[in-house]
């Protein structure tokens, strides 16, 4: 029975009513038989064949081929199925798991009709269902007879008929089926239908010569229940409710019963497919915007609306229609596109525009004009009313035009009202009333629009229905409205649409397409959705990783996290308020001005005027969001953190159904061809070669492949791996999915180019090639384009499938070059296969059959039986000595005939590959042998990719595998399974592997500024590799005493390169003491004697190497440290040698890599010493040659590090290129980080220089959201920085965990000045505790120059600022002294800056006038808003910048002679107890 398509064979007779009693009868261990079976079977065989756990099978009918046969049968399988069988898949390949909606249609009949009346009402019944699940995209899967009466098993969401919108899909089509039931059939009893959506199995189940396709999982067993229990209606679950999206009147909720095998199915609905009530315009948005949930990320987006809203403003009292009237917001579900239309909804209101906003669903779109409906009452203001004759009054009201009140009668069909029909309107025939009536609702909207301006707000476009579009098309064309749409990708391409794609094409219609979130703002937008303060690290790393930059992933991310109990939320401590920041802003909130450019004038007279510019209304309170939480009975109004559970794992928690069903959408509308390599690719990885692709597809012909590259290159699905994939893409032009853009040889021609000067601040990527042409396929390196669909398909596999194609991937990739062609080594762990032993990983040459895209990006070569040419040696060269000279200029010539000689070496290094090898090869050889199960090659793996990511500079990337790493060592450790795929047995895991996992964990630390923790993981890896540092002060000096005798013994030997297994221990310990003096010489407590003890074992170990360059690398790290330890002769001996070795040293990238190592420090130490100009010198350089290493994390540092010199020699134009520079590279690399030190500058030039890079409440906003990114928390000195910038609002809470490191001294400076401001403000006050402040404030100054004393850089500024304590005190003859050593110290650096800036602050001491005191002040603080921008076609005058900086005033009148004794007095004891202090410490 069925239609001429799809038939379904059905039994029916007495043989089914005997299984139906025999059912009823049979137990546990039993088979029951019938009388009539009885009868037919052979009774002996019976009794004594034993058939124990088996099962016996009727042998299967064996035909001949027949093609017609063959067609006959085919109508007795899925369509779906049979696309994936013609295309000669395997059956093992047709079953997946996968999130499907389940609709059970159950036909209980009277009982009295005939066996044949039965068949023809179940065949109406089939045919009539058929209809239904064909028009919703559904399938029937079986029909069956039972004591329940005939079931129809339907499906949605099997592979090839995926949708988004599947459960409204499915609920329309059961209701249908309900419907057509009920109307036609008439000898049934009941319909009764169960629909549920969740996660089955779906694939082919049975005997190998009897099987079907089938579904099973307990959402199969729940709509079976549903139809049963809750008869004659339409019965949901919640899922399928929720993922319907359909209006809530649609739905009414059920009693709960209690159903059989089913525990806890949630409320249960009824589907009434139409509105309890007739309603009228009633469709509101459903994202309403929050005031204290601000939009995220979507700045550029708004920019847009706001743009045309200005012209729609100029075209409209111009009466001109040239300008855009029309802009499309085009985006997947999730990309935030309903609450970017409420924030339009929002600013367009407080412009006083008429804003007409509503939200469509499925269901609108075959209602006819319902858009058009829905928009025309809004318009009229008839959504609220509850009656008929309520909106008659609401009509007459807003029409008053007597000629346009004959037409009113027009309206009555559409607008549900009853106006008396006109004469003129009843004399009309059907098709002219249809013409007058759409005229004059044209007339309505066009006489509105001209009395105030409209802006019509229509979220999810995609379902306004043709009558409309046609309407919405031509209002645009005649009337002065502004349409906002939101619409979803595919309606922006579908043919079905042509309305929509002409008036996409319309040249006065803007189209943007929403990009993915950039991953600084997912900490924010994680903070919103929980209603925290903060969350941790690790989540956020696990966010951006998972969400794609998409809000909505990101919220259901959260919440499966949330309801597994891997996150919970945490109320915080109230922090005790610091007494500094009391005494300075007693007894209320720190007020931040905010004002924008606009106001600047007014604010201007209200000063002028004798009002405080400090306004409630112009300002705005630093205080921490407020957002509804997820769970808004266990979260109030207070501050509020994210934790992690303990033994979290984030990476086990599957992809949300939701997700997975839009990942699902999108592949099912591929051919069943194309899903197979889409599943086949992502067993490979998130980027793959074309190479690989083809080895695990080797039944595919060449041309074959090619065909369906381009078609899932045109899909969305793959696009060129090559591109460089920046992690925030903020492009609002519409992707060309249909250009097939290959960058693969672009890449390499773009390594050839070599960009001069700072012209690269903006690069904007070119086209590239074609990926195909005349049938070939060029593109070598592929990847995904979300990576999402990955997961997705990923997870389509069973695991046995997964197991085994993970097995031939990693096999495969073993033959394939590991390293990159350009570097000198093929591990980034030195030494880590000798370690383990070379049977870890087994290398073969690349066969010559096998030639692709990696012998253009790699090339395999035999590791080296020269231990001495690998990664870490270098070989000598005899060149032309260097002079030995003091003079800066001939350094820096020595210095640029270096790097000129060295050019092959850049060249190489420019030419680096090795981002592409941990990507596609690395990469997925971890994950292949995750699959595979084995432990030890995935940790082999792991560990490789992590170090990989730290030698690219990508810390928080490389955190996430070490996360990965950690929680395999503690499942061994623990005697668990390493991971789910984990093979059984016993895994031993060397102690060296476990040093070099705590090695890089104590790098990421170091790099993100968490220095204690850097140092206890440092700590741990040492003693791992039995070279461990002493911790008391007599075990460091007997260790000191050791190691310099072990030294002087190394030095008088003849030394020869040890076994690579004892090298790889070697470079560790150097790796790890190299640290470690670095952290022992800038902890807020230095100590030296420490760093001494570690710098020597450095040097030691070095020397037991034999290898050039790590003699090399040791020497840089004692010229620095000598600096740091103030040794002045050795600083220059090693200065000396190092210069001599770099021109001595071989062109290759390995001696390029060293030279940028050396000049970064040479620039870091003429910074410390002060001398600005050989720093910024030294700087240039340093850029130039870091340029070719391709690391933009290290370029990014550099930029931070260079802009305080070039600001205080009054480079400006300089100084504001490089800054701009580091938020290039901050946000085009996703490092927050880059981002902090961005808006440090900015600070700085407000503050110090008098003219803006950014606006100060861009600063401050900025400040603010970093307190919910974990990044830039973690770095203590870049918070500390930024929290002194703010006057003290924070900085007291970090003064004590910031480090004595190079970048946080600024910071250190800036809270030591609003020491001096504090004072400065309990004299004014006459404040008790002023004695007590002082003395505090002297404490600082020692303390600063404890930790700095070798930094001079800042010098000149403590000095001005001790001077100024001192004139605060009245002690003149102290601050005369003070300043004149500054004003020296200014001409020796070169630093213009500061001196200017004591020059006032002589000028203003000597002022007695307290009007022009107070008027100084004022000026200040309208400063921070008139303050000029730096233009670069317009720089502001230099000359006139010094009306902008703050001056150091006295306040009149002075202290008094008593007060100035008693401070006096304080200064000396203070003085004293130093003193004492440095005598201890010198014993």
């Amino acid at each position: 029975m069925g239609t001429q398509d799809s038939q379904y064979f059905v039994v029916i007779g007495r043989a089914i009513d005997e299984v139906r009693l025999a059912e009823g009868l049979a137990v546990a261990g039993n088979i029951i038989l019938s009388p009539n079976a009885w009868e037919l079977c052979d009774r002996a065989n019976i009794a004594f064949d034993p058939f124990e756990n088996e099962r016996c099978l009727r042998k299967a009918s064996t035909l001949m081929p027949n093609e017609e046969r063959e067609r006959f049968l085919q109508k007795y399988i899925m369509k779906t199925v049979l696309q994936k069988i013609d295309a000669d898949q395997p059956l093992e390949y047709l079953s997946e798991m996968r999130p499907a909606t389940i609709v059970f249609v159950n036909l209980q009949f009277k009982g009295i009709e005939a066996n044949l009346e039965q068949c023809l009402a179940i065949h109406v019944a089939a045919i009539g269902i058929t209809k239904q699940m064909v028009r919703h995209h559904g399938r029937i899967n079986k029909v069956f007879m039972f004591d329940k009466g005939c079931t129809f098993l339907c499906l949605f969401g099997l592979p090839g008929d995926k949708r988004e919108d599947e459960s409204a899909h499915a609920l329309q089509a059961a209701y249908g089926a309900h419907e057509f039931c009920q109307r036609e059939i008439k000898s049934l009893r009941i319909v009764s239908v169960g629909v549920t959506s969740g996660p089955v199995f779906c694939g082919v189940v049975g005997h190998a010569l009897r099987h079907e396709y089938t579904v099973i999982g307990t959402k199969v067993n729940l709509a079976a229940r549903l139809m049963m229990y809750y008869p004659g209606v339409v019965a949901c679950d919640t899922e399928t409710h929720n993922y319907s999206r359909l209006p809530a009147a649609y739905f009414s909720e059920l009693p709960k019963k209690t159903l059989k095998g089913v525990k806890d199915p949630g409320p249960i609905y009824q589907f009434t497919a139409r509105k309890v009530r007739i309603t009228v315009g009633q469709s509101p948005m459903s994202s309403e915007r929050d005031k204290e949930s601000p939009l995220l990320g979507r700045e550029k987006e708004m920019e847009v609306f706001s743009s045309a809203v200005s012209h729609f403003l100029e075209g409209r009292s111009s009466d001109t229609g040239t300008y855009s009237n029309v802009v499309i917001y085009g985006g997947g579900s999730g990309y935030g596109k309903s609450r970017l239309l409420a924030e339009v909804v929002h600013r367009a209101s407080q412009r006083l525009f008429r804003v007409i906003p509503c939200e469509l669903a499925k269901t609108d779109t075959h209602q006819q004009s319902y858009t058009l409906q829905t928009l025309l009452a809004l318009l009229l203001s008839v959504e609220t009313c509850k009656s008929r004759a309520e909106r008659e009054k609401a009509i007459l009201s807003r029409i008053p035009d007597p000629e346009m009140k004959d037409n009113l009668c027009l309206l009555n069909e559409i607008l549900l009202v009853k106006i008396p029909v006109s004469n003129r309107v009843s004399l009309m025939d059907s098709e002219t009333r249809e013409k007058e009536t759409k005229e004059f609702i044209m007339q309505l909207f066009c006489h509105i629009a001209e009395k105030e301006p409209c802006i019509y707000v229509i979220d999810q476009a995609q379902f306004v229905d043709r009558s409309s579009w046609h309407f919405l098309t031509e209002l645009a064309e005649r009337a002065h409205v502004l349409l906002v749409l939101s619409v979803l990708p595919y309606a922006c391409q579908s043919e079905r649409m042509p309305e929509l794609l002409n008036l996409l094409k319309a040249p006065r219609t803007t189209f943007l397409k929403l990009p993915g979130l950039e991953p600084s703002v997912i900490a924010q937008l994680a903070c919103q959705i929980l209603c925290v303060i903060r969350i941790p690290t690790e989540l956020e790393l696990f966010l951006v990783e998972r969400s794609h930059g998409v809000p909505y992933y990101c919220e259901e991310l959260l919440k499966s996290l949330y309801l597994s109990d891997m996150i919970y939320i945490s109320e915080v401590e109230e922090e005790e308020d610091c007494k500094d920041l009391d005494l300075l802003f007693p007894g209320r909130n720190v007020l931040v001005p905010t004002s924008s450019k606009a106001n600047v004038e007014e604010e201007i007279k209200k000063k002028s005027l004798g009002l405080d510019i400090l306004t409630q209304e112009n300002t705005t309170t630093l205080k921490c969001r407020k957002i509804t939480a997820m769970d808004e009975s266990s979260i109030e109004r207070q501050k509020f953190v994210c934790l992690t559970s303990e033994g979290a794992k984030f990476h086990d928690i599957p992809i949300p159904l939701t997700l997975k069903g839009m990942a699902l959408a999108h592949l099912d509308r591929l051919a069943p061809d194309e899903q197979m390599v889409v599943k086949c690719a992502a067993i490979i990885g998130h980027t793959f070669t074309t190479q690989m692709l083809t080895n695990i597809l080797p039944e595919l012909t060449e041309d074959h492949l090619c065909y369906m590259l381009v078609s899932l290159f045109k899909a969305g699905t793959f696009l060129c791996g090559s591109r460089q994939e920046h992690t925030a893409d903020l492009s609002l032009v519409t992707e060309k999915y249909g250009v097939l853009s290959c960058y693969c040889k672009k890449e390499d021609r773009d390594k050839e180019e070599e960009n001069e000067g700072e012209e690269d601040v903006c690069v904007e990527d070119g086209d590239g090639d074609l990926a195909s042409e005349g049938g070939v396929w060029h593109c070598e390196v592929m990847r995904f384009r979300t990576a999402l669909v990955r997961e997705t398909a990923y997870d389509l596999w069973l695991q046995e499938q997964r197991r085994d194609i993970h097995n031939k991937c990693a096999a495969y990739l073993l033959k394939r070059a590991h390293r990159c062609m350009h570097c000198s080594s093929d591990e980034f762990i030195f030494g880590h296969k000798a370690v383990l032993g070379r049977d870890i990983v087994e290398s073969h040459r690349v066969l010559n059959a096998q030639e692709s895209c990696e012998k253009a990006m790699f090339e395999y070569q035999d590791i080296p039986t020269d231990l001495g040419r690998r990664r870490g040696t270098i070989q000598e060269h005899t060149v032309k000595p260097l002079l030995e000279t003091e003079d800066l200029v001939d350094t820096l010539a020595q210095l640029d005939a270096i790097i000129q000689n060295h050019q092959e070496g850049a060249k190489q290094s420019k030419k680096c590959c090795c981002a592409q090898v941990v990507d596609v090869v690395l990469t997925p050889m971890a994950r292949h042998w995750i699959g595979v199960g084995d432990v030890a090659k995935a940790l082999y793996y792991l560990l490789e990719i992590s170090a990989a990511t730290m030698y690219l500079s990508k810390n928080f990337r490389a955190q996430a595998y070490l996360n990965e790493i950690q929680a395999i060592l503690d499942n061994v450790k623990a005697g668990r399974p390493a991971f789910e795929t984990a093979e059984k047995g016993k895994v031993k895991i060397c102690k060296f592997e476990k040093a070099c996992v705590c090695r890089l964990k104590g790098e990421v630390l170091f790099n993100t500024g968490q220095i204690e923790e850097a140092e206890v993981m440092f700590a741990k890896a040492l003693k791992l590799l039995r070279r461990r540092l002493p911790m008391t002060p007599v075990t460091a000096a007997i260790k000191f005493v050791y190691e310099r005798m072990k030294m002087l013994h190394l030095q008088r030997q003849e030394l020869e390169i040890p076994e690579e297994k004892r090298l790889a221990f070697l470079h560790e310990q150097i790796y790890c003491l190299s640290y470690m003096w670095k952290i022992s010489s800038i902890k807020r407590l230095p100590n030296i004697k420490r760093a001494l003890v570690a710098i020597t074992m450095e040097d030691n170990s070095a020397m037991l190497t034999a290898q050039q360059e790590k003699s090399m690398f040791s020497m840089i790290d004692m010229f620095q440290f000598s600096q740091i330890s103030g040794q002045e002769e050795d600083y220059s001996k090693y200065e000396r040698q190092l210069f001599e070795q770099c021109a001595r040293l071989p062109d290759t990238s390995d001696s390029y890599t060293l030279i940028a190592h050396f000049t970064r420090n040479l620039c870091i130490t003429r910074l410390c010493e002060g001398h600005l100009e050989e720093a910024i010198q030294y700087g240039f350089r340093t850029r130039k040659v870091i340029k070719g290493l391709n690391q933009a994390g290290v370029d990014l540092w550099l930029m931070a590090i260079l802009n305080p010199p070039m600001l205080f020699t009054k480079r400006y134009s300089t100084f504001v290129q490089t800054t701009l520079r580091l938020e290039y590279l901050s946000t085009t690399t996703g490092v927050s980080t880059g981002r902090g030190w961005f808006y440090t500058s900015c600070f700085n030039c407000m503050l110090y220089a008098g003219f803006l890079v950014r606006r100060l409440d861009e600063c401050l906003m900025f400040v603010q959201d970093a307190q919910s990114d974990p990044c830039l928390l973690a770095d203590k000195g870049l918070m500390f920085t930024l929290y002194a910038a703010l006057a003290l609002c924070k900085a007291s809470h970090l003064y004590r965990e910031a480090p004595s490191s190079l970048m946080a001294v600024g910071g250190n400076l800036m809270f030591l000045e609003a020491s001096v401001l504090l004072f400065r403000k309990a004299l004014l006050e006459n404040n008790e505790h002023f004695q007590d402040i002082y003395a505090k404030t002297l404490k600082r100054f020692t303390e600063f120059k404890q930790h700095f004393s070798t930094n001079q850089i800042y010098q000149p500024r403590v000095l001005h600022l001790r001077a100024y304590l001192h004139q605060l005190a009245r002690h003149q003859t102290k601050a005369q002294e003070l300043l004149q050593k500054a004003l020296l110290l200014c001409d020796a650096q070169g630093n213009d800056l500061e001196r200017t800036c004591i020059q006032q602050s002589q000028a203003a001491w000597q002022t007695l006038d307290l009007d022009q005191q107070k008027r100084s002040i004022a000026t200040w603080f309208i400063a921070t808003v008139t303050m000029p921008v730096w233009e670069k076609d317009c720089p502001p005058e230099t000359e006139g910048l010094q009306a902008h900086r703050y001056v150091f005033t006295v306040p009149i009148p002075h202290v008094s002679a008593k007060v100035s004794a008693v401070l006096l007095k304080t200064d000396e004891e203070q003085q004293g107890d130093v003193r004492v202090t440095e005598t201890q410490r010198i014993f």
